[in-house]
């Protein structure tokens, strides 16, 4: 780009949001509820970000199927109360069954009905599941009598697990679990910033288990733990984009942002193609190396940060099915793959058995993913490859012999940050830095602070209200 355009053709809004994912439209959320303008700028051709719906036809019509998240937290608010505020509270629907399974010696075993993040708080609920060896569960057994001090800094969920149990509970039940969340690698994953659960109970030293089951037994909780929406997640940010425009938002798609800078009143200017705006504060809810690539000139030392937040691809394949083509009564959830255990396949959803309103009785929706931190494959296949690997998979772990009625596959490239240990100690190095620098933008999103929609949510709205409870100067 030559030359500056002159903020006097800038449209003036109280806040320009950079992306239209749901941080991005929570944080636009937030200024409007607050009776601030908004300029919602979205790079690609659709707001959403990986929240993504569409519709699949069976036998009496289409069903609406997430291509990405299928559900949030429950008992986290962000992404309830965000339902709730847009009239969404009918659609909230919480899974038929909850319970999931490993691969495990050629066997689908079931997670054990007593455990946090796959940590196993009951050694006996554990050995009944012939997930782990004898020698495994007695190392569960053992670890309540510890009295060691916790870490007194952030550590790999891999060597800390490894360190209290042993690495077959690691490899074989947390590893697959958490390592499938977060389409990462627990031996490069950081306990406070992905496990903020566990990392809580391991900083206070002693037994894991002992002080995991404390705390279950202390704050006992009611209702679901998950809940979607009927008409899938995609509805929310429908909802999300119909209200701003209701409420005077300007929502603009196909808007790459090219430039942003301070001006001497502290107000920033965005520059995309076609237009320019000025703002009081600038959301940047966009993937971290875009905003590295935006702040550089003016925050090079949070830039340099951004651009070492790592990113890992995954693809997830929709399968359908005949229901008499399917072996097993599928009364569960899905099941989980262990890195080790050889195939490309890292998790399956049995959709039409987790969400009763996607089950028509004549066919079953398999939700199949591939793609994590130590697999790249699915950056280097097309489409058609990764389908056929992993119909492969179906057929060894579930004995699917017969062609699917129906394949979409959904590519989500770089769709996964990595939260490596030291992770958080980064993001405050960013917010340092850019309150120094640039102290009327913020960044917000997965990248940061959570990956889940109510994570996002809660960050997005933050972002927001910080940035307009800020004066300008």
């Amino acid at each position: 780009m030559t030359g500056r355009d002159p903020v006097d053709h800038a449209t003036h809004v109280d806040l320009v949001v950079v992306g239209g994912g749901i941080s991005g439209l929570a944080a636009a959320w937030a200024a409007v509820l607050g009776g601030a303008t908004v300029a919602v700028l979205e790079a690609g051709d659709r707001f959403g970000g990986r929240i993504r719906t569409s519709a699949l036809s069976l036998t009496d019509g289409e069903v609406p199927i997430d291509e990405g998240a299928d559900a949030f937290l429950a008992r986290a608010p962000g992404a309830v109360e965000l339902c709730r505020e847009l009239g969404l509270d009918a659609d909230l629907v919480e899974p038929a069954t909850g319970r999931a399974r490993v691969w495990i010696d050629g066997e689908l075993r079931p997670l054990p009905e007593q455990h946090v993040l796959g940590v196993p708080i009951d050694a006996d609920d554990l050995a009944g599941t012939g997930i782990l060896s004898d020698r495994s569960v007695d190392a569960v057994r053992r670890e309540v009598d510890r009295t060691d001090p916790g870490p007194t800094e952030d550590v790999a969920i891999g060597a800390y697990l490894t360190d209290h149990f042993d690495r077959e509970l690691v490899d074989h039940l947390v590893g697959p679990l958490i390592g499938g969340i977060n389409a990462g690698d627990v031996d490069r994953l950081s306990l406070d910033a992905v496990t903020p659960q566990l990392a809580e109970a391991a900083h206070t030293g002693g037994s894991l288990v002992r002080t995991l089951r404390d705390r279950r037994a202390a704050t006992a909780a009611t209702g679901p733990v998950f809940h979607g929406l009927r008409g899938g997640t995609g509805t929310l940010i429908d909802a999300l984009v119909d209200a701003l425009r209701e409420r005077g938002a300007v929502l603009v798609t196909e808007a790459e942002v090219r430039e942003l800078r301070s001006e001497d009143d502290g107000s920033t200017v965005v520059v995309t193609a076609a237009r320019t705006f000025s703002a009081r504060g600038v959301v940047l809810a966009v993937p971290a190396d875009v905003a590295a690539s935006l702040i550089e000139p003016t925050c090079p030392d949070a830039a340099e940060d951004l651009g070492r937040i790592e990113y890992t691809s995954v693809t997830l394949v929709t399968f359908v099915f005949r229901r008499d083509d399917v072996p097993g009564p599928l009364d569960g959830s899905g099941f989980l793959v262990p890195r080790d255990a050889g195939l490309f396949l890292t998790a399956a959803s049995w959709g039409s058995s987790k969400w009763a309103h996607w089950d028509d009785g004549r066919h079953v929706i398999l939700r199949v993913s591939a793609g994590h931190s130590g697999d790249r494959r699915v950056e280097q296949l097309d489409d058609d490859d990764v389908a056929r690997r992993l119909l492969a998979d179906l057929r060894t772990t579930m004995g699917i012999d017969a062609p699917p009625v129906t394949i979409r596959v959904s590519p989500w490239p770089r769709g996964f940050a990595q939260y490596h240990v030291g992770h958080l100690d980064r993001v405050d190095r960013i917010e340092q830095a850019l309150a120094r620098d640039l102290p009327q933008v913020r960044v917000t999103g997965a990248a940061y602070r959570g990956l889940g929609i109510p994570a996002c949510i809660t960050q997005g709205r933050r972002a927001a209200r910080d940035l307009l409870a800020t004066p300008l100067g």
